[in-house]
């Protein structure tokens, strides 16, 4: 898998990869360790309550 591959699947929606995972352009293999290398930014959410939010 190319760096290019590994960009244009960061910026693509799910369905996307999934159809592209059928077509055989992508691996699951690939694919997985490509969301291993994402960073995790579990720190940068924030909760939102929408019954707060609705007026």
């Amino acid at each position: 898998m190319s760096q290019k591959v590994d960009a244009e699947l960061i910026d693509l929606d799910k369905r996307i990869i999934s159809r592209k995972i059928l077509a055989g352009d992508v691996s699951e293999k690939e694919l997985q360790n490509l969301l291993k290398k994402l960073p995790d930014v579990s720190d940068n959410t924030e909760e939102v309550c929408p019954e707060e939010n609705e007026k």
